[in-house]
């Protein structure tokens, strides 16, 4: 019997050709079977981390679900439409921060003056957005 993956030189006018040309198409492999088994359990441990990976982005879209605020509890919201209201609300809330801030800054200004604590120094003023 004649071997499918026998070494040869590169055909005429082809630069580096690999030894087993053509094996491909006859679904011949020219590694031998310790080679097959490594190919084998690296692609294992590949998907079990991909496996592992997905798993802990789930669980933490789970998380996520959780603490954004959801108009309806009838269906679990999607990745996409988590991510949209998560920044919704991030928004939401930072213009929340930003108008108790201005407030109370007004209203710390109003009550101690132009001079107070919270100036870097005497007769600056607060600039407020």
């Amino acid at each position: 019997m004649k071997s499918a993956c026998k070494p040869h030189g590169p055909p005429a006018g082809v630069r580096g050709a690999p030894p087993c040309a053509g094996a491909a198409e006859r679904a011949v492999s020219c590694a031998g079977p310790g080679r097959l088994e490594s190919a084998a359990r690296r692609r294992l441990a590949a998907n079990a981390r991909e496996r592992r990976r997905m798993q802990g982005l789930n669980t933490a879209f789970d998380r996520l679900r959780r603490v954004v605020p959801q108009w309806g509890q009838d269906k679990k919201l999607s990745k996409y439409e988590t991510l949209q209201m998560a920044l919704s609300y991030i928004v939401a809330l930072t213009r929340i921060l930003a108008e108790a801030e201005r407030d109370w800054v007004g209203l710390r200004c109003e009550q101690r003056g132009r001079d107070h604590p919270y100036l870097p120094f005497p007769g600056a003023r607060l600039q407020v957005s």
